[in-house]
């Protein structure tokens, strides 16, 4: 799927386009909270994995069985959805010599039609991805036996630019939801214009996709024209409790992660904050900054992306410094609440302090562990923070560093702080209000006894070591 070539493309692609999704008025978006719980990293590292949305499904046992691709589509199986860890078993492969899926098949996204598992897989033809080369197009595909062998229904869905000899043609990367009106729909890019378009299907008959173009669904999947709806990412879920679909966009742009919402599956609405704090967007790895691609949310239970207001949020990361070999699984319990009045604040995101394997140091971030801090034991949820600075209210900017001789001493410092003290900036954190706000817990900067700095929210540090000085507020756990 995407790479550090596709993906440069697109982000120079992007910069020329608006690029905050359509706004739909159907949705009051300023009246949903969301607070983003503690990262779980359930998978990783791996160099040859992670490079699509994550799906899963519940089994009759009561295990999960997960989906991870990267041209080849694996399964795994696994009590829960926040610890994927285990041994996979090849499922999809790339097809013949010549064939339109001969440089891969990905499983995108997953639905039930009757007894039948529903599959959508990426595919990419002619590539050569060191010139950065590639068709793309979309299959349906079926399993009797939720995902083990699958019977490919063929292409369904594909662009109507023609080949070249370099660059990324084609339409791809959809993920799909069954919108509960009768429609399977696959939110897919094209290329041609880096867009998102959007299909539907009649699930009694999944070979024949229809796309989106001027209020009808009448243009052919295959070769169609359609409707550019905005760039709203390739992860797509359903909120099934208002039947609205919420796609995710790593956004530059933005500062983060993007949530877009749809009553109407094709007029789109964006969050005013993001669900996490990025920095940047950068596919050209190894690179100063973090990665998040891929967001896609779960139902915990089912692992459905049909979901509740309790849902987990997942995405690929690919930490500070750190090449494509070095991708993990990220989980995040998230809850979004739906309210009568205008939140001042939408977004919360955790803060957590961790405690190293080894006890002698403390990693306190709102990201995931990695490298040598996998292991690390949480202790405490110390607020959450803002995903951007609020309006009308004094704020602080906090970054997370890494402190000298140890890859297991992360702690947050406000702008300049961190170089100073002698330690390296990673990322940025969030921010906290300047001062005490109704429904917000103080944040401490403490140091134990061994010096390793840490957050709290406690007055005497929860007995970890002494309080040096207020930070500034956050949103009460």
């Amino acid at each position: 799927m995407f790479n550090a070539l596709r993906l440069g493309a697109l982000v120079a692609g992007l910069a020329v386009l608006s690029s905050p999704a359509t706004v739909g008025a159907e949705i009051c978006t300023d009246c949903i909270k969301v607070r983003v719980g503690t990262p779980h990293v359930v998978r990783g590292p791996f160099p040859d994995e992670l490079d699509a949305p994550f799906s899963a499904l519940r089994l009759g046992s009561g295990l999960f069985r997960g989906f991870t691709s990267n041209g080849s589509t694996y399964a795994i199986e696994a009590p829960t959805l926040l610890d994927m860890k285990g041994p996979r078993r090849e499922v999809l492969s790339a097809g013949a010599p010549g064939s339109v899926n001969d440089c891969g098949r990905w499983l995108t996204s997953l639905a039930r039609a009757e007894e039948t598992l529903v599959g959508l897989v990426h595919q990419e033809q002619d590539c050569n991805y060191n010139q950065g080369r590639t068709r793309k197009t979309m299959a349906v595909a079926t399993s009797a036996d939720d995902g083990l062998t699958w019977t490919d229904l063929g292409t369904v869905i594909s662009g109507r630019d023609g080949h070249v000899t370099s660059g990324i043609t084609g339409e791809g990367d959809c993920t799909m939801v069954d919108g509960l009106d009768g429609f399977l729909y696959a939110y897919c890019l094209r290329n041609s214009d880096w867009q998102t378009i959007v299909a539907r299907a009649d699930p009694t008959d999944l070979t024949q996709w229809w796309k989106y173009l001027d209020g009808q669904w009448t243009e052919p999947g295959l070769g169609g024209n359609a409707t550019a709806i905005g760039f709203l990412g390739p992860g797509a879920a359903l909120l099934r409790d208002q039947q609205w679909v919420a796609t995710f966009a790593t956004d530059p742009w933005f500062g983060g992660l993007r949530l877009s919402l749809s009553a109407d599956k094709v007029k789109f609405h964006d969050l005013d904050e993001p669900l996490l704090t990025i920095d940047a967007s950068d596919w050209d790895r190894p690179n100063d900054t973090d990665l998040i691609a891929y967001g896609t949310a779960l139902d915990p239970h089912t692992g459905s992306n049909d979901v509740g207001s309790d849902f987990i949020l997942s995405y690929i990361y690919i930490p500070p410094g750190l090449d494509f070999e070095s991708r993990y699984l990220v989980h995040h319990p998230v809850s979004l609440e739906m309210t009568d009045r205008v939140t001042e604040v939408q977004v919360g995101m955790a803060l957590t302090r961790w405690t190293s394997a080894d006890q002698q140091s403390h990693i306190t971030t709102t990201g995931p562990l990695w490298g040598d801090r996998i292991d690390g034991a949480r202790a405490e949820l110390v607020a959450y923070m803002m995903t951007r600075a609020p309006d009308g209210e004094a704020s602080i900017k906090l970054s997370e560093c890494r402190g000298p001789g140890s890859t297991t001493n992360v702690m947050i410092f406000d702008k300049g702080s961190c170089k100073a003290e002698g330690f390296a900036w990673e990322r940025t954190s969030g921010w906290l209000y300047a001062k005490e706000q109704d429904g917000t817990v103080p944040v401490y900067r403490c140091s134990s006894a061994e010096g390793a700095l840490f957050a709290s929210n406690a007055t005497d540090c929860d007995g970890l070591g002494a309080r040096q000085f207020l930070i500034g507020y956050g949103i009460a756990p």
